[in-house]
């Protein structure tokens, strides 16, 4: 039971790599940006992201904060389980005893598979739960992050910031002026020519 409940924390050790998704928006105006076009140079720096997932307080704060959840959560499913973890037991002791007739031991086992059933629903709350507190932690680190790197990349005058290490590469933070997402889209998508239907049946002559 604990180790399903404390396996909540091993998602959490790598939690910081989902920082940042870009979305893409259409848009009608598919050119190369100015700073592309003009031949702007982009001044790049990169930052090893294993060390800020060690380092950085934050992540190690939230890290504790999920730590103390799980805690909890266990000392709850252990206070909220004992009545009926204990009921189980007496159950099993008169039905294993000299005195339980056929009858006491069928209404034994129908009792027995509540508990069970009631502690598997038990159980399975409060994984939802942590699972929810999770997914906040990881939103509330996206967001921090996310800001945090694009006010040092802006104070620092560089355009493009680049994680590089074993928990991924990709980018951090990225000038407006330097994403061409949009154009190369349309210049796959004009290069792009779609294979026969092969599901199109042939007429016959």
């Amino acid at each position: 039971m604990n180790e399903k409940i404390t396996a909540v924390l091993i998602t959490l050790v790598v939690v910081w790599t989902s920082f940042l998704t870009f979305k893409v928006f259409g848009s009608e105006n598919s050119e190369l940006p100015d700073g592309i076009q003009k031949g702007q140079n982009a001044t790049v720096a990169f930052v090893h992201g294993d060390s800020i997932q060690a380092n950085w307080q934050f992540i190690s704060d939230r890290e504790k904060a999920m730590f103390i959840a799980v805690q909890q959560a266990q000392m709850s499913m252990e206070r909220r389980s004992r009545p009926l973890q204990e009921e189980a037991q007496e159950l099993i002791a008169y039905a294993n005893g000299p005195n339980a007739t056929s009858d006491d031991v069928m209404i034994a086992q129908n009792r027995l598979v509540e508990i069970e059933n009631a502690l598997g629903q038990m159980q399975s709350q409060q994984q939802t739960e942590l699972m929810q507190k999770e997914s906040m932690i990881q939103a509330e680190i996206a967001v921090q992050l996310s800001s945090e790197v694009k006010s040092f990349a802006l104070e620092s005058d560089l355009d493009v910031v680049l994680n590089w290490g074993r928990s991924g590469e990709g980018v951090l933070y990225g000038q407006p002026g330097f994403d061409v997402t949009v154009p190369l889209i349309q210049f796959m998508n004009e290069r792009y020519v779609p294979e026969a239907d092969s599901t199109q049946i042939e007429s016959k002559p």
